[in-house]
């Protein structure tokens, strides 16, 4: 008896030199300037940075999770060298942490670090962990990890604040607070591209957020990505009187990020676009020249966005581009 064909899969797209500029969504993009304009935040959030959140955090992951490495849960260290293939980033570290609530997040300025929970794990299908790997490589490679790893911890100290304050000092720190909130959950706009861009399948990306709000292992073979998709658009429709508007409002201001199935619809059109099929075909924007010249006076790291104004990595201040570093 014969065996059976199998069909391989085609080889996925590798995107040499790619720059974040290439699937940086626009109201990330927006929500980031605006955040860049305010006066001494920059500062603040360098010398927040430098009162050692993320030494903090890389002591207490070496001493209570499980670093991967290829001698280490090797199956997920392969998906994330091939994650790093794809979308041309440096492999950061990776670590799994013992957490009943299925998550992954990146942090550090100084050196960038992936952390997925044992129960994202066993929640997800191989592909759709490879697509997690590639979403939070996409906050690395568009350079959002500044941003990331402070906005939490000043959030969380401007809201503190805030309650002992005069009536207009709190005014603006709320102001502050919800800017950097807004950024955070628009900046994983453009970390949904970045997985997508790995796996290169939107079915994957968007079965994978479903598995995040209702997952059920019993329920695996029936979920329906379009009918999940419809969902963005009820959400959509409930902006019909002032009191949806504020619910709406309430709910998702100190969220990190967006709804799951307005997630779902973005990456689900983003996907039908000319931008994602010139991709895949090799036509998109490389790393600019002129920004890979300037270097960081203070820690040295090259600075690949020319529109940076501070260093990415320390939050020091950058020589324009042109100028001698």
């Amino acid at each position: 008896m014969e065996s059976p064909v199998s069909l391989a899969l085609p080889p996925r797209v590798r995107f040499p030199g790619i720059s974040s500029a290439a699937f940086e969504h626009p109201a990330d993009r927006a929500a980031l300037q605006a955040l860049r304009r305010t006066p001494g935040l920059d500062r603040l959030l360098k010398w927040m940075s430098d009162m050692g959140a993320e030494r903090y955090l890389r002591i207490f992951f070496t001493a209570d999770s499980i670093r991967v490495s290829p001698r280490q849960c090797s199956r997920l260290y392969n998906d994330l060298r091939e994650a790093c293939s794809i979308l041309d980033v440096k492999e950061p570290d990776f670590y799994i942490m013992q957490h009943p609530v299925p998550n992954a997040f990146t942090f550090g300025m100084q050196k960038h670090t992936i952390v997925m929970t044992t129960s994202l794990i066993d929640l997800l299908n191989e592909t759709e962990r490879l697509e997690v790997i590639g979403h939070e490589l996409g906050h690395i490679k568009a350079e959002h990890m500044l941003y990331r790893t402070m906005a939490i911890v000043l959030g969380t100290l401007l809201q503190e604040l805030a309650g002992g304050m005069a009536l207009p000092g709190a005014i603006v720190t709320r102001a502050l607070t919800y800017a950097l909130f807004e950024w955070f959950r628009k900046s994983e706009l453009t970390a949904d591209r970045a997985g997508l861009l790995t796996v290169q399948d939107a079915d994957t990306c968007i079965s994978g957020l479903m598995k995040l709000v209702g997952g059920s292992q019993k329920l695996m073979d029936e979920l329906n990505t379009d009918e999940f998709v419809k969902q963005a658009d009820l959400y959509e429709d409930m902006d019909e009187d002032l009191l949806g508007i504020y619910y709406k409002f309430v709910m998702v201001r100190w969220q990190t990020h967006p709804f799951p199935s307005v997630r779902a619809r973005e990456l689900k059109e983003w996907a039908q676009t000319e931008q994602y099929l010139r991709l895949l075909r090799g036509d998109y924007p490389r790393t600019n020249p002129e920004a890979g010249k300037r270097t960081c006076p203070t820690c040295g790291a090259v600075a690949l966005n020319v529109s940076h104004r501070f260093c990415q990595e320390c939050g020091s201040p950058l020589n324009p581009v042109g100028a001698t570093s």
